[in-house]
């Protein structure tokens, strides 16, 4: 529409290459048993050389915690949160499964609740474990973990961002918060887990999210005059948004995902209205979800509402959560009226007894 300029930076400051990106094919890894946790000998072979060489490394794994969650090895039972539909996340530095949603924590089963086997084992990895097995393997490097868990004291961030800038550790393991606006001298090597699991989580944007985070993530490495190396860890070697990254290629990114959003009318052609309507009460909740979408479809029209649906995790803090979706042009609507036609419709509905109890969030163009 003319609204917004592309503004292109062709090169990096000061004339720093940028980073060379190779994929990791973890299917290969696993087929003739190179993988050692979730490390690939790839990976650990850069670590190594490395360290050798008195650079840096950065890991990138965007899930804190040691493991997403334990299960029983004999009937799978999984220990969930007792207020959300969710895990609980182990954390082996405190002994203690918690849940990222609410806060609740609780202590590791000795056995299962389900069929009293004490054989439960943790599924999966996250920062944490990340930073536990890599001491173990490199047992000559000095690591450190940056997430929310370690970085809740006062100045503690600041503290291992000024230990990483002295060269007092090697490996810096981190969610997000390793992936940007960390400017250092000596990191040589990337590496990130997990690239799949971004990639496929069920979100228009997913595919839009990897791209920067992995760009981003990658930037962290070669920012003077050598050359750094991003290593991305994969199942799938042939995925398109992955070769993109590698290429640079954030046009013809672009051009792709542009498309695709055209399709299926997302935005930035449309405008999202998403209700997520809350109660503890789950058939009430979807009671209140259908009669709210219903009462929208009578006034916006049928095309333009979506649902009522569960998200994917649909309890948080003791409520049930339904979401209706409501997708609008981006020209010929008056956005203001249909904004004014919803709380209309909402304060309506909340105005009889039986509704009153219903809490709606609303949330315009930010899902």
């Amino acid at each position: 529409t003319g609204k917004i300029g592309l503004v292109k930076l062709a090169e990096r400051y000061k004339g720093a290459k940028m980073p060379h990106y190779r994929l990791v094919d973890l299917r290969h890894e696993r087929k003739f048993k190179k993988m050692k946790g979730e490390f690939s000998s790839e990976l650990l072979n850069e670590l190594e050389t490395t360290i050798e060489q008195h650079r840096q490394a950065i890991l990138f794994q965007n899930r804190r915690g040691y493991a997403p969650y334990l299960t029983c090895q004999e009937c799978a039972w999984i220990p969930k949160c007792s207020n959300c539909a969710v895990s609980l996340t182990y954390h082996l530095y405190r002994n203690e499964l918690r849940c990222h949603y609410c806060g609740h924590t609780q202590a590791p089963p000795a056995a299962c609740s389900s069929c009293g086997s004490t054989n439960v084992k943790t599924v999966g990895s996250g920062t944490e474990r990340l930073e536990d097995d890599l001491k173990l393997l490199l047992d000559t490097a000095r690591v450190q973990r940056m997430d929310l868990d370690t970085t809740r004291r006062k100045f503690s961030y600041q503290k291992i961002i000024s230990d990483f800038e002295e060269q007092k550790i090697d490996v810096l393991v981190g969610t997000q918060m390793v992936s940007k606006g960390l400017d250092f001298d000596h990191v040589r090597l990337v590496g990130v887990f997990d690239a799949d699991r971004m990639l496929h989580f069920p979100d228009f944007r997913s595919h839009e999210r990897t791209f920067q985070m992995i760009t981003q993530v990658g930037g962290r490495a070669g920012r003077r005059q050598d050359k750094g190396l991003v290593l991305i860890q994969t199942a799938n070697t042939e995925q398109t948004v992955l070769k993109q990254v590698m290429r640079y290629d954030y046009e013809g990114f672009y051009a792709q995902e542009i498309q695709e959003r055209q399709s299926y009318f997302y935005p930035p052609f449309s405008r999202l209205i998403r209700l997520t309507i809350r109660n503890e009460n789950r058939a009430f909740t979807e009671q209140a979800a259908d009669l709210i979408a219903n009462r929208l479809r009578q006034k916006l029209g049928k095309q333009r509402v979506l649902g009522p649906e569960e998200p994917i995790i649909n309890r948080i803090r003791n409520l049930y959560l339904f979401n209706v979706l409501i997708k609008l042009e981006r020209d010929r609507v008056n956005l203001k009226a249909i904004k004014k036609t919803v709380v209309e419709e909402l304060r309506q509905i909340k105005s009889q007894p039986k509704y009153k109890r219903i809490d709606v969030v609303t949330d315009v163009d930010n899902l």
